[in-house]
């Protein structure tokens, strides 16, 4: 990956750049466009299915409870029959009024709601007070005594709907008419389970399943979906699901109904390999349409790459012909955008180096004349120091002692402060300087001032600016001890020290204190006087604003000014 973002950015050709900038700029939004847009139709849907399957149980759900109803109804519609119990509960002693009653009554009723009802297959009556067949329809009760359901509900009055092997049934118990609390046997009406789960059979939606258990969770009835290993499998949560809740993983969706009329229940549920195979079709239909697009982009960008790219593929020919030395190329680019520009100002910058070369082909014969100055001017200072020296010695042979030291002190001067034309020296002969300085203002003054001397032998070898204190000290002679008062004698006191990191040059005179507001201007003003001003520029141009020059007044009113620099240079 290092290896490809090193070749785009330092090999690649500029028309390969602007393609794969492009391409990634364009392509990767559009993308996670496509990646959006099919995860919203899967998430659209997905609810979509199971909303529809919401809707499929609740439409199921009333349809099967549509028919228990009438079941219900019918079978209580005979069960409230008081003509029917009551010839029932004396059929032992009267067994010619049963079948007359039969006859005329019931039998004709019962052939009615068979005939006309596509949900019943058959309706029985049995009862103990019967000992055999009567008609077609009343039967002994010894033919359903063996019954599990029998025991278990012979004291429950309600319609029961039970499964057996031969299909689904509801049946009720009669009681006598009389007392209405003592069974006298069972009405029980067989259902036809083509027609009665009609409803169930005819919903298809997503190739899905359905099983409809009875309140034990025992299945009667349903369909499976194709994979039999998922199928199983779903069955497994029917027991753990509440009713009219829906459970969802991986691979399948699974929706518990309402508890029916008749307490049972059934399991609404699809394989999600279905919703994936309407999910192909529109990656399908996306992926095409990206495609597409892709193929466009490759073309536009392609062109547009092109476009762009000639053009400053046209300035690196020109750049590699300067280089050459072909300072005047020829360029016939018109366009006034960036690239027009840039190679309007290279063609500029062509004739302005060849304009350069031909200026500085006069100024290096102008500068080998000035070099020649320079060399005539560095025999000055020497030929001044040999003239002091030949006086010097000159004084001395004709014992003019003084002559040849005050000549002596100006040589010294003249040496240390000329520094050989260099702008740097070192702390030990900034105070030779001085020393020299102050001697010779000590001889011109008639030794009229007194001088203290307090030099620390510590940093004397590191380096400083050259010249910083000589306009410090003349000043202090000039406008200081010149000016002491009547009687006072003079008195200049130098000090330096190496503290911390600081250079610390202290110039104290015992002539009369200036105030605030003169010191400032001394400082800060270049009209202020004294050279001060001078000093201070050269400092805050070597070091940062810790150095300066900066005024004191001792405890004995004595005014000073304070170099304080640090020890290290600033090239």
């Amino acid at each position: 990956m290092k290896k490809m973002i090193s070749w785009y950015l330092y090999s690649a050709s500029i028309r390969k750049k602007l393609t794969i900038s492009y391409l990634v700029l364009i392509l990767v939004p559009l993308l996670i466009l496509g990646v959006y847009s099919y995860r919203l139709s899967y998430d659209n849907l997905m609810e979509q299915t199971r909303a529809t399957m919401i809707s499929n149980v609740q439409s199921i759900s009333s349809a099967l409870n549509n028919n228990i109803q009438r079941e219900n109804e019918n079978i209580r519609y005979f069960a409230y029959n008081s003509d029917l119990r009551d010839t029932l509960r004396h059929a032992l002693e009267d067994q010619s009024s049963l079948a007359l009653t039969l006859n005329n009554m019931v039998e004709p009723t019962l052939w009615y709601f068979i005939t006309s009802d596509d949900n019943i297959k058959f309706i029985s009556i049995y009862s103990p007070y019967v000992a055999q067949s009567m008609g077609d329809f009343v039967f002994p009760i010894t033919e359903e005594k063996d019954r599990i359901w029998y025991e278990q509900h012979q004291n429950d009055f309600k319609t029961q709907w039970i499964y057996e092997e031969d299909g689904i049934s509801a049946y009720r118990v009669l009681l006598d008419a009389n007392t209405s609390s003592q069974p006298i046997g069972f009405i029980k009406i067989q259902i036809q389970p083509e027609n009665f789960l009609d409803t169930i059979f005819q919903t298809s939606y997503l190739e899905n399943g359905i099983v409809l258990v009875d309140a034990e969770n025992n299945e009667i009835s349903g369909t499976s979906i194709l994979d039999t290993e998922v199928d199983l499998q779903t069955r497994k949560y029917f027991a753990k699901l509440e009713p009219m809740t829906l459970y969802e993983d991986d691979r399948i969706l699974l929706l518990s109904s309402d508890i029916l009329l008749n307490e049972w229940k059934f399991y609404y549920y699809i394989d999600k390999s279905e919703i994936s195979t309407q999910l192909y079709e529109i990656y399908q239909s996306t992926a095409m349409i990206m495609g597409l697009c892709g193929i466009l982009i490759l073309l536009l960008v392609g062109l547009l790459s092109h476009m762009l790219s000639s053009r400053i593929l046209t300035l690196k020919k020109y750049a590699e012909e300067v280089s050459k030395g072909n300072l005047h190329p020829a360029m016939s680019v018109k366009s006034e955008d960036e690239i027009g520009i840039v190679v309007q100002s290279f063609h500029n910058m062509a004739n302005r180096i060849d304009q350069m070369i031909q200026e500085n082909y006069e100024l290096g014969k102008a500068k080998r004349a000035e070099e020649l100055k320079v060399l005539q001017a560095k025999i000055n200072p020497h030929f001044l120091y040999n003239c002091l020296s030949s006086i010097k010695w000159k004084a001395i042979r004709n014992n003019q002692d003084e002559i040849g030291e005050i000549t002596g002190l100006l040589a010294k001067f003249y040496r240390t402060a000329l520094n050989d034309g260099r702008q740097v020296t070192t702390v030990k002969n900034e105070l030779e300087n001085i020393t020299a300085y102050i001697e010779l203002q000590l001889r011109t003054h008639d030794n009229s001032f007194d001088v203290v001397y307090d030099f620390s032998e510590d940093g004397q070898n590191l380096e400083i600016p050259n010249f910083l204190l000589q306009p410090i000290v003349e000043n202090a002679i000039q406008h200081g001890i010149e000016y002491c008062e009547m009687g006072v004698r003079g008195l200049i006191k130098i000090v330096y020290c190496h503290e911390e990191n600081y250079l610390v040059f202290s110039i104290y005179n015992n002539g009369p204190i200036l105030g605030q507001e003169e010191v400032r201007k001394i400082l800060e003003n270049p009209n202020g006087g004294y050279g001060l001003y001078n000093v201070q520029e050269r400092i805050h141009m070597r070091y940062d604003t810790s150095c300066g020059v900066f005024s004191d007044i001792t405890k004995n009113n004595m005014i000073g000014f304070i170099v304080k620099l640090r020890d290290t240079l600033k090239e």
